[in-house]
């Protein structure tokens, strides 16, 4: 399969060496032509448990002239630069493309969907953990459950099970799935609760859930995210006790510190208006309010001013 990588950092990165090790055709847009280079000349490294370190030859590449229409195009930037680096792609999204978003936050895929049409849009969710630990490597913590895919709109066909069946060759394992709005939700969830506390506190998910301030913060903004979802019909993993699902996850993640945190720390700009701001919006569109995500959405800013 003809594969496209927009964006070679940590997820992108990954995804494609992983794919490319399997043999597929891999090539990955970097618009960072620095980084392009280095990954060119000394390939991508990664490290996951209980496993040796891979380097793998990539092919990278910061201009789409002389490319060819991909089968496959997995977006992998961040939720603020989507819109541009779609229309930038499209010269190479031709009549059988598919085009594949497994971003953090909620409303990608629409943007997406307006650009090149809704049935070419695949919509997903990964819940590995993928930390950068050197200019050209990377450390991969399996997640708690597999990727997870879905069309944006219409039946599952041949086309994303056979994407499904790459991935999985590739060692990601890949489930289809029907309803893709309540998982992206429910990951959503998680991200929201976990990342900007973690970024904004500069604790691990570990150190997070041993500290009963956190833990009482991060279930306040459980709460009124869980009360969105409600409103949204979006199905609540654990009725019982909503927040216990996000208590598992930082279990899961140990010494890990998220995306955010990482984003902050190298002084880039962070995704929190497509996580806590867009729950904020949606909170708005119900009657509802959402002080405890809006004042994140606040702090994070706040922070990301201080430190760009």
């Amino acid at each position: 399969m003809k594969i496209i990588v927009v964006g070679a950092g940590a997820l992108g990165g990954l995804v494609g060496a992983k794919l490319t090790q399997a043999g597929e055709d891999v090539t990955f847009l970097e618009i960072n032509q620095e980084r392009a280079e280095l990954l060119n000349r000394e390939g991508l490294r990664y490290t996951q448990e209980d496993q040796p370190e891979a380097l793998v030859p990539i092919r990278v590449l910061s201009s789409i002239e002389g490319l060819e229409p991909a089968d496959l195009i997995f977006v992998s930037v961040k939720s603020y630069q989507t819109e541009p680096a779609v229309r930038g792609i499209l010269p190479v999204v031709g009549p059988n493309t598919r085009m594949l978003a497994m971003q953090n936050g909620i409303g990608n895929t629409d943007v997406m969907a307006e650009i090149i049409g809704a049935e070419k849009v695949l919509s997903g969710i990964t819940y590995h953990s993928i930390q950068h630990t050197g200019d050209n490597s990377l450390h991969l913590r399996p997640g708690i459950k597999p990727i997870q895919i879905a069309r944006f709109a219409g039946e599952p066909g041949d086309v994303i099970a056979k994407i499904s069946e790459i991935f999985g060759a590739a060692g990601l394992k890949t489930d289809v799935v029907e309803h893709i709005d309540h998982v992206i939700w429910q990951k959503l969830l998680h991200n929201a609760v976990v990342n900007p506390v973690s970024a904004l506190t500069g604790l691990s998910c570990d150190q997070l859930l041993a500290d009963e301030d956190m833990q009482m913060l991060m279930r306040e903004l459980c709460t009124e995210i869980v009360a969105v979802m409600r409103a949204r019909g979006i199905p609540i993993i654990d009725e019982e006790d909503p927040y216990r699902p996000v208590t598992k996850s930082q279990k899961a993640l140990g010494p890990n510190k998220p995306s955010m945190w990482q984003d902050l720390s190298r002084g880039l700009r962070t995704e929190i208006d497509a996580l806590n701001g867009a729950i904020v919006d949606e909170a708005g569109r119900h009657g509802l309010s959402a002080p405890c995500n809006f004042t994140i959405v606040r702090l994070i800013h706040a922070a990301e001013r201080n430190q760009l």
